[in-house]
């Protein structure tokens, strides 16, 4: 899932209306909501930092082809979450999920709901160390990445899709940096068949206008009327 903000409220009202999926019973909670795989938190997984990744889980997830959400080995197909700027550098930067996962990720996640048009408008949660002597918490000035998507933060929310690709698809890229943004690894776009492609939400309304840009836009709309005119000329293709 996205950086989630931090916003208590805002978790909390996304914990009372999603029902946690029976792949995902086993996972740890907090406030109601699943602690996904890639977050950062205490030994006491329950005790989450929000807002904030598990840099060394980011890189094991990525490597070992595994949900962002429940940390298992991904399945035959797999969904992606991007934005249109992800399609255009060919990366996806949010690590794959099972389609279970997606589903609750969609619902359960503030920013891809659409509750809030902004990533971390207040930067991620405190790094409050704990009293666990076994606990990492100890390490994470000097290793955690503090700010997982540093470039993200207070700005306006995007467009965010729903991708999904096959597991034999599935490569680690990364993109250097350049003037669209950061450098950035993750799971390469350019030339992987799209086996399905949906809108999740819309961009902010006070964002910059991109729908112009929005190449995943112009490809939904492609193969909707592709569809349209498939079925139009042979109607009988659903009876």
């Amino acid at each position: 899932m996205p950086n989630n903000p931090r916003c208590p409220a805002s978790r909390s009202a996304a914990a009372e209306r999603v029902p946690i999926p029976a792949r995902l019973a086993h996972s740890p909670v907090s406030a109601g909501l699943v602690v996904p795989y890639i977050t950062l938190a205490h030994r006491d997984r329950t005790r989450p930092i929000w807002g904030r990744i598990d840099a060394q889980r980011l890189g094991e997830v990525l490597d070992n082809k595994r949900c962002q959400v429940c940390g298992e080995p991904l399945d035959a197909t797999l969904v992606l979450m991007i934005r249109p700027s992800d399609y255009v550098r060919g990366v996806a930067v949010e690590p794959g999920l099972h389609p279970e996962c997606a589903l609750y990720s969609r619902r359960a996640c503030v920013m891809l709901a659409g509750h809030v048009d902004r990533y971390n408008p207040s930067g991620g949660s405190p790094l409050n160390r704990c009293g666990d002597p076994l606990c990492r918490c100890r390490f994470w000035a000097s290793v955690e990445d503090n700010d997982a998507t540093p470039s993200r933060e207070g700005k306006p929310a995007e467009a965010w899709y729903e991708a999904w690709i096959k597991l034999e698809d599935y490569r680690i890229f990364t993109v250097p940096a350049d003037e669209s943004g950061p450098a950035a690894t993750g799971i390469a776009l350019r030339r992987v068949p799209l086996l399905r492609l949906r809108k999740v939400r819309d961009p902010a309304p006070d964002g910059a206008n991109t729908e112009w840009m929005d190449m995943l836009a112009k490809i939904v709309a492609a193969r909707r009327l592709w569809n349209t005119l498939v079925v139009d000329e042979h109607p009988d293709i659903n009876s």
